[in-house]
C-alpha cells in the first residue's frame, strides 16, 4: 500500500476522441436546447497526422554559454542578413562590439566583495539578470535563444505583451528558428489579441488595406467547420467565437459495423484548421521556442493533441530546457492579481445566486439531474441562509445608492472587510496607525468576529457547534478592561439579537434586531466619541451584513468542493483567480482565504444607476510559480527547466509587488560611452492655480472627480496654450533638440478629457497624440491624433507630433518609441516626461494588497528549514508567520491607501509606485540618453509649494529619494554595487530635483 501511495500519480486522460471525419456528426448551437446542426466532412480523403509532442525531461544537460559564442551567433545572423538583399540589416554584432572592437556592454557577476566581468553565462535552477533599459538585455536574450535553439534545446520565453510576443516570433522565424505562440484561447482573449494585431496592421501603408503582419496566421478567429455544415437550421449563424470543437456528437461503430451509443467527440479537423494553428504548433515537438505571456501558462493544453489533461505551465515544466521570464517584475505583479478570486454576488448573469439557482435549487425542485443526498440537502440549507444574508446586504447598498457622498461611499470600489468597517468606528482617521496601539482594536475585532461566527455555526445550516465555548470571555474581559459579567451579558444579548435576525420573517423587523446588536456591543465597547450616532448606526448594520456574508460563504467553501466532486457545481463557482491545478502545485497562501466584498455603482447606457456586488478572496500565491518551476515536478522524476528572470527594475527590496528575491547572478553594464544620465534634469514644476491665489494646481487628492478634471484642464492650458506652446519649446530648446514630450496621467479617461479640452482651446491640438484603449471609438477624421497601445512604437517613424498623452502603464514594458534610422538610430524619441498626476492605485486596485500578500508568502517559502526541526517547531514557525502576515494585511486594509495614513507601510507603498514611475522615465533613457522629468502635480511636494520642508510623508519625491539613497548605502558591498548600477541614473537627478525643499534644506 505504501508503495502505491509513493508512486507517481497518472494524469487524467482526455475522455473524448476525435470524431470520425468519414462519417457525419452533429452539434447543437445552444447546448442541449438548440437545434441539431449536421456536419459532413466525408469529401476530405485524408487528414494530416497530429503533431508529435515533445518528450518529458527526465534529465537535463546544464546550460553554459560564453560571450564569445554569443558573438559568433551575432556574426552568423549578420551574414544571413547580408545574403538576403530584401532584409534590413539588424547589425547584431555592432550591438555587442563597437567598430573599434570594444565591448558595448559587459556582463558582470558577483565575485567576492563586488561585481566583476564574466565571459560565461551558466543557467541552472533560478537565475536573475538585470540591466538598465538599453544596456543590452534584449539583445543578449535574443542571441541566447537562437544559440540554444540551434543546439536543439527547448526554450519558453515569457514576455510582457502579445505585441512583443508576435514581434519576437517574427524575428526568430526570420532566422529559421521554429516557434510556437502561447496565448489565451478564450473567446475574449482571441478577440482582444486579434483586435490589437489589426490595430498594428492599420498603421501600415494604405491604412492597412490589403496588408498583413507577422503572426496574423496564429490568431485566426474563423473555424473551418463552418464550411462543412451540410443542412443549416433556419436562421443559423455559425458560432465562430465559441465553436463546438469539444462538444461534437457522433455514435460509435460497433463490432458488427452498426452504429452504437452516441457520445461526445472532438473536432476532427483540428489537425488542419487555421483556428487551431497556434495550439497545433504548441504541441509540435519541432517548435523549439514557445513565446507567450506568463498568465497564458494557465491555459489548458489542447485535448486535440494531448492524451493527458494538464495545463501549459506543467507542460513547459516537463519539456523545456530553459524558461526565460522577461520583465519579470511585471510578470510577478500580474501573477499576484491572479491570486484574488472574484465572484459576482449581484449585478450580473454569472452571480453566485444564479449559479445556485441553476445548479442546485432548480434541479432539486424539478427532481432532475441528481438524487437528493444528505450532503446536497445540507448544502441547500446553508445556501438558503447565504442567499438571505446576501439579499440583506444588497438591499442596504441599494438603499444607500441614492446618496452621493454618503456614509458608505468611502468603501465604494474598495476591498471591504469587517476589519476595515470596525476601523472606521473605533480608530481615529486623523491619527496614524502606530499611534493607536492597535492591540485593543485587534481584541475588539476578534471578539466581534467570534460572536458572529458562534451564531452562524450553531444555527440552521451550520455544523451544530457553538464556537463561543472556545472563546475565553474572562480573559477577553481582562484584556479589554471591562467587567466579565457585563461582557457575558452583552455577548448573550448580541447573540440573541443575531439569532432573531437570521430567523426573522418580516423585513420590517430587521432594523430592530440590528439596533439590539448595536446596543449590546457598543454598550460594553463604545466607539470613538466623535462618531456621529446616525453614521454609527449605518456602519454597524453594514458591519454585521459584511461579516455574516463573508463568514457564511467561507462556511460554504468545503461543501462547494463536495458539490464539485458530486457533479453539482463546476470550478466556476469560485470565480476568477488561480486555477485549482496551479494551487495543487504551489504552497498555500499564508493568509488563507482572507475575504471581503467589493461594491460599485455603475451607470448603464440609459443613465440608470445599478449596483455591482462581488465577493473577494485570496485564493493562492501564483507568484511562487516563478520560483518553484525548476523543481516543481522533482517528485515525479522530472528534472525541470533552468529559469532565467530578467528585468531592469526587478531588484528593489522595499517593493512588495516588483522585487524578485533572488540576488542577481548577472548584471549588464553599458560600456564605452559617457554617462549621459548625469546630464538628466528633474524638476518639481507645479502650476499656480488661477482660481485660488497663493495655491498650486493639485490633481491627486483634489477631492471630487470634477475637481480633478478641472485641475487637469488648468495644467493643459499651461503646457499647450498660447501661440508658442511650452511643449513645442521643449522640443526645440537646447536640452536635446528634436526629442518629444510624454505627458503621463492615470487613466484613458483623463487622456480623453485632455484631448477634448485641447480640441476646444488649442490651435496645436493636432500635434498632440492621445493613447486610447479602443481606437475603434475614435472618429475616423481624428484617428491621426490617436494611437492604441499596440501602435505606440510606430510613432518613432512620424515627425508630425510634439507630445503624447498616455496613462502610466499604457506604454507597456518592452515598448519603446525610438528613432528608426539616422544619426540617432535606436535613441529614445521621448526626451521629456511630465507627470501631470502623481502615481496612485485606483480605488478598486488590489495591486499593492496582492503584492504584499505575495511577498509575505514568498518570504516564508524561502526560509531555510533547520535539519533538526521537528513538526511542533515547524507548526509554530508557520503559525507565527501566518499571524504576522494577517496582521500586516489587516493593518493595510483598515485605511485608505494614502501616503499620509500608511504609517510603516509608506516605504513599500512608495517603492511599488516608484517602479512604474522609473519604468516610464526609462522610456526616455533608451540607448543611454539623458532625460528631463517634470513633476507637475502639486501633490508631489505640497509643503514645498508653501515654502516649507517636505518629508517622505508629504512628498513622493522625497520618499523616492530616501528609498534609493538607503539602498545605495547598503552595508553589503555586492548589493550596494548592484543598486548603484541600477538606480544611480535615477537617484542622481532626483537628489538635485529643482524646487523641492528636502528635509535637510533651509526653506529660506
Amino acid at each position: 500500500m505504501l508503495a502505491s501511495l509513493l508512486e507517481v500519480l497518472p494524469h487524467d486522460l482526455q475522455k473524448a476522441l476525435p470524431a470520425d471525419h468519414t462519417r457525419r456528426f452533429r452539434f447543437r448551437v445552444d447546448g442541449d436546447s438548440g437545434p441539431d446542426v449536421i456536419c459532413d466532412t466525408r469529401e476530405i480523403a485524408t487528414l494530416p497526422p497530429p503533431p508529435r509532442t515533445a518528450p518529458e525531461m527526465h534529465q537535463r544537460a546544464p546550460i553554459s554559454v560564453t560571450i564569445a559564442e554569443l558573438e559568433g551567433v551575432a556574426r552568423e545572423l549578420d551574414e544571413e542578413d547580408a545574403r538576403d538583399p530584401t532584409r534590413v540589416p539588424r547589425n547584431f554584432f555592432t550591438r555587442l562590439r563597437s567598430e573599434q572592437g570594444q565591448a558595448v556592454f559587459s556582463v558582470l557577476s558577483p565575485q567576492g566583495a563586488g561585481l566583476a566581468p564574466t565571459d560565461r553565462i551558466e543557467l541552472d535552477d533560478v537565475s536573475h539578470m538585470i540591466g538598465l533599459p538599453g544596456a543590452g538585455k534584449s539583445t543578449l536574450i535574443f542571441l541566447l535563444v537562437i544559440l540554444l535553439a540551434r543546439r536543439g534545446r527547448r526554450i519558453t520565453l515569457l514576455v510582457p505583451s502579445i505585441e512583443f510576443a508576435l514581434a519576437l516570433d517574427a524575428d526568430l522565424t526570420r532566422y529559421a528558428v521554429p516557434t510556437a505562440l502561447l496565448v489565451g484561447q478564450s473567446p475574449d482573449a482571441r478577440r482582444r489579441h486579434a483586435t490589437r494585431l489589426a490595430e498594428r496592421i492599420a498603421t501600415l501603408d494604405s491604412a492597412g488595406f490589403g496588408q498583413t503582419a507577422p503572426g496574423a496566421e496564429l490568431l485566426g478567429t474563423r473555424c473551418a467547420l463552418a464550411g462543412f455544415v451540410s443542412v443549416p437550421p433556419p436562421g443559423f449563424d455559425f458560432p465562430h467565437d465559441r465553436p463546438p470543437c469539444r462538444s461534437l456528437r457522433q455514435a460509435a461503430v460497433n463490432k458488427d459495423g452498426n452504429e452504437g451509443k452516441e457520445g461526445n467527440r472532438l473536432y476532427p479537423l483540428a489537425v488542419a484548421c487555421g483556428r487551431q494553428r497556434s495550439s497545433r504548433r504548441l504541441a509540435d515537438a519541432t517548435a523549439l521556442v514557445h513565446i507567450g505571456h506568463v498568465i497564458s501558462t494557465e491555459v489548458v493544453a489542447s485535448p486535440h493533441f494531448y492524451a493527458e489533461r494538464m495545463r501549459e505551465f506543467e507542460m513547459l515544466a516537463r519539456t523545456s530546457d530553459l524558461v526565460i521570464i522577461d520583465e519579470v517584475d511585471g510578470a510577478q505583479a500580474a501573477l499576484d492579481q491572479k491570486g484574488f478570486a472574484e465572484l459576482d454576488l449581484f449585478g450580473s448573469s454569472d452571480s453566485y445566486e444564479t449559479i445556485l439557482l441553476d445548479d442546485v435549487f432548480d434541479p432539486v425542485a424539478s427532481g432532475r439531474g441528481f438524487a437528493v443526498s444528505n450532503s446536497i440537502e445540507n448544502y441547500t440549507l446553508a445556501s438558503n441562509r447565504f442567499m438571505r444574508l446576501n439579499r440583506g446586504l444588497r438591499a442596504h447598498l441599494l438603499e444607500r445608492m441614492v446618496e452621493e457622498g454618503g456614509v458608505l461611499s468611502r468603501y465604494k470600489d474598495a476591498f471591504v472587510t469587517g476589519n476595515s468597517i470596525l476601523a472606521g468606528m473605533y480608530l481615529d482617521p486623523e491619527v496614524d496607525e502606530e499611534e493607536h496601539g492597535s492591540a485593543r482594536f485587534d481584541l475588539i475585532r476578534r471578539l466581534f468576529e467570534q460572536l458572529v461566527r458562534s451564531v452562524l455555526t450553531s444555527g440552521v445550516g451550520g455544523d451544530g457547534e457553538d464556537e463561543l465555548l472556545d472563546l475565553d470571555l474572562e480573559r477577553v474581559a481582562r484584556d479589554l478592561g471591562v467587567e466579565h459579567a457585563a461582557l457575558v451579558a452583552a455577548a448573550t444579548r448580541f447573540r440573541d439579537a443575531l439569532f432573531a435576525l437570521l430567523n426573522a420573517r418580516l423585513v420590517e423587523r430587521f432594523a430592530e434586531h440590528y439596533d439590539r446588536m448595536q446596543e449590546a456591543f457598543f454598550g460594553i465597547l463604545p466607539p470613538r466619541s466623535e462618531l456621529d450616532p446616525q453614521e454609527a448606526r449605518i456602519l454597524f448594520r453594514f458591519l454585521v451584513e459584511v461579516t455574516t456574508v463573508v463568514l457564511q460563504f467561507l462556511a460554504l467553501v468545503p461543501a462547494q468542493y463536495a458539490m464539485i466532486a458530486e457533479g453539482v457545481h463546476t470550478e466556476r463557482v469560485f470565480g476568477q483567480g488561480v486555477s485549482l491545478d496551479m494551487r495543487r502545485h504551489l504552497p498555500e497562501s499564508l493568509i488563507g482565504r482572507l475575504s471581503g466584498i467589493r461594491f460599485s455603482y455603475e451607470t448603464d447606457e440609459r443613465g440608470k444607476r445599478k449596483l455591482a456586488l462581488q465577493y473577494l478572496s485570496f485564493a493562492g500565491v501564483p507568484r511562487l510559480l516563478l520560483y518553484h518551476l525548476s523543481k516543481m515536478l522533482t517528485e515525479d522524476g522530472i528534472e525541470g527547466p533552468a529559469v532565467l528572470l530578467a528585468s531592469a527594475t526587478s531588484y528593489l527590496k522595499p517593493s512588495p509587488s516588483y522585487h524578485v528575491s533572488v540576488r542577481p547572478n548577472y548584471v549588464l553594464r553599458r560600456e564605452g560611452e559617457r554617462e549621459a544620465w548625469r546630464d538628466s534634469v528633474y524638476a518639481f514644476r507645479p502650476v499656480r492655480d488661477p482660481d485660488r491665489p497663493g495655491e498650486f494646481v493639485k490633481v491627486s487628492g483634489a477631492g471630487t472627480e470634477r475637481d480633478r478634471n478641472h485641475a487637469l484642464q488648468l495644467l493643459t492650458d499651461q503646457w499647450f496654450g498660447g501661440a508658442d506652446p511650452y511643449v513645442r519649446q521643449l522640443r526645440e530648446d537646447q536640452f536635446d533638440p528634436g526629442r518629444r514630450t510624454g505627458i503621463v496621467v492615470n487613466s484613458y479617461e483623463q487622456v480623453r478629457l485632455m484631448k477634448a479640452h485641447l480640441k476646444r482651446t488649442s490651435s496645436s491640438a493636432h500635434r498632440v497624440i492621445g493613447v486610447t484603449s479602443d481606437i475603434a471609438k475614435i472618429p475616423l477624421q481624428e484617428r491621426a491624433e490617436w494611437v492604441s497601445a499596440s501602435q505606440v512604437e510606430m510613432l518613432g517613424t512620424r515627425d508630425d507630433w510634439d507630445a503624447i498623452i498616455f496613462p502610466m502603464k499604457a506604454i507597456g514594458r518592452g515598448v519603446n518609441i525610438v528613432f528608426p534610422d539616422g544619426d540617432r538610430v535606436r535613441d529614445a524619441v521621448l526626451g521629456s516626461v511630465a507627470f501631470f498626476v502623481r502615481p496612485h492605485p485606483t480605488a478598486d486596485s488590489l495591486s499593492f494588497t496582492g503584492g504584499l500578500a505575495g511577498q509575505l508568502a514568498l518570504q516564508f517559502d524561502q526560509k531555510n528549514i533547520p535539519p533538526g526541526a521537528d513538526i511542533p517547531r515547524l507548526a509554530r514557525e508557520w503559525r507565527g508567520a501566518r499571524d504576522d502576515a494577517l496582521e500586516s494585511l489587516r493593518r493595510l486594509l483598515r485605511r485608505p491607501q494614502q501616503m499620509s495614513r500608511l504609517g510603516p507601510m509608506i516605504r513599500p507603498f512608495v517603492a511599488d509606485g516608484m517602479v512604474d514611475l522609473l519604468q516610464t522615465i526609462g522610456r526616455a533613457m533608451r540607448n543611454g540618453c539623458k532625460a528631463r522629468v517634470f513633476f507637475v502635480d502639486a501633490s508631489f511636494a505640497m509643503n514645498s509649494t508653501q515654502n516649507r520642508r517636505d518629508s517622505q510623508r508629504s512628498s513622493m519625491i522625497v520618499a523616492m529619494r530616501d528609498v534609493l539613497q538607503e539602498l545605495l548605502s547598503s552595508a553589503d558591498p555586492v548589493e550596494r554595487e548592484i543598486y548603484r548600477l541600477l538606480y544611480e541614473p535615477f537617484l542622481h537627478p532626483l537628489r538635485n530635483c529643482a524646487n523641492v525643499i528636502f528635509p535637510e534644506m533651509n526653506p529660506e
